[in-house]
């Protein structure tokens, strides 16, 4: 039997210090870091709300967004010294799992996102800027926005609904916009952007399958495919980030059982697939503790401009871990200390800066969800990994 998994994106008081088991490759070394867990003040404490970190700059700020106690949405921005500024986009919805969605934040402070309104829950963008400042996005004729990503010029990427068809954007400081969709496309999703205005993302074709691109600062396309991706509906080739060497991270879907694996594509277009130490690599059947099947489940969401690679995978009993690719090839596993060990929960790595630096979520085992903070992940550097690379 199955069960419905939240394995991916698709497509966040108190604050302590607490122990990290951290885990290298290979030879059993390890060593002991420590992570920060959070809480933005006024999260709810029951199963489904709580703290859901979404990205970090450079400066150490991260944004994300929290769910009350009634799970109305709402966004923050902690600051490196461990202080927190809370927000809601004027006219965002106060009802439950609506409110205030933030998505990025640039290394000025600026950060963008979606709402909802009402009465009928639409979705607008958002630039928040360091100030305090929020204006709505909307492409003209937008009938639903969502901003994705913004970079340090501050522009910004995203997606807009208009006449049934979802077209991608780019859009400068001031908010002047430009409109796009890679060929093929019949609905565009945009997930990331460089600092030269280079953009990420997926989009599905007329059979809803789906394929990567990338978009170059002269709105120039490559479209591409991890070989032996699925191409069926809604499965292929997920991009997720792009760093300023134009190199690509995400997941694909691939076998019999639908599992999500997580790649690297170089800005010469070479692709390399890559299993974290502990992911399920293999076609066996794996069930967790509940007697549930388990999938094989890894992605990778972040790239530094290093090389360095933050994401999450699922092991053989269910539970998600985080990692960190470092540019060597090496791997560090790690686990938020008090996440949950079951049900398909645990910790989600979301974001990684140029200090190695990451953030993420995880779930307790009451199923709240509580941010956390891994500071210099890539330091210092493990022995090189031994996952070997996944044949289509």
């Amino acid at each position: 039997m199955t069960r419905n998994r939240r394995w991916m994106l698709g497509l966040a008081l108190q604050f302590c210090l607490s122990a990290l088991v951290w885990s290298q490759t290979r030879g059993g070394s390890s060593a002991s870091k420590s992570i920060v867990t959070f809480d933005a003040p006024g999260a709810g404490a029951s199963a489904g709300q709580g703290t859901t970190p979404q990205s970090i700059n450079d400066a150490g700020e991260i944004t994300g967004y929290f769910k009350d106690s009634t799970s109305v949405l709402h966004g923050f921005v902690r600051h490196k010294n461990g202080a927190f500024t809370t927000f809601e986009a004027p006219g965002a919805s106060k009802k439950a799992t609506l409110g205030t969605f933030p998505q990025s934040i640039n290394d000025q402070g600026g950060v963008v996102g979606y709402y909802f309104t009402d009465p009928n829950g639409v979705r607008h963008g958002f630039v928040r800027s360091v100030d305090g400042t929020i204006l709505r996005f909307d492409p003209g004729n937008s009938k639903g926005t969502v901003v994705r990503q913004n970079n340090s010029a501050g522009e910004f990427t995203g997606n807009y609904v208009s006449y049934d068809m979802v077209h991608g954007f780019l859009a400068q400081k001031d908010r002047r916009f430009v409109t796009f969709d890679p060929p093929g496309s019949a609905n565009t999703a945009p997930e990331g952007i460089n600092s030269s205005g280079e953009i990420t993302g997926y989009y599905a074709d007329d059979n809803n399958a789906l394929h990567g691109f990338v978009r170059r600062a002269d709105g120039t396309f490559s479209t591409f495919n991890v070989p032996g991706a699925s191409a069926t509906e809604g499965k292929g080739t997920v991009p997720m980030g792009i760093n300023s060497k134009g190199d690509v991270v995400g997941y694909y879907h691939f076998g019999p059982k639908d599992g999500t694996f997580a790649f690297l594509r170089t800005k010469d277009g070479s692709i390399l697939k890559f299993d974290p130490p502990g992911s399920i690599t293999d076609n066996a059947p794996h069930v967790d503790d509940e007697g549930y099947i388990v999938r094989p489940v890894a992605a990778a969401l972040s790239i530094n401009e290093a090389g360095d690679i933050a994401g999450y995978f699922g092991d053989s009993a269910g539970v998600v871990h985080g990692f960190v690719r470092r540019r060597d090839g090496s791997y560090s596993t790690f686990d938020a200390p008090g996440a949950a060990r079951n049900g398909n929960l645990g910790t989600f790595s979301d974001s990684i800066n140029n200090s190695g630096d990451v953030t993420g979520h995880y779930f307790a085992a009451n199923a709240v969800l509580h941010g956390f903070l891994l500071p210099h992940a890539v330091s210092p550097a493990g022995v090189p990994g031994n996952a070997p690379a996944k044949k289509p």
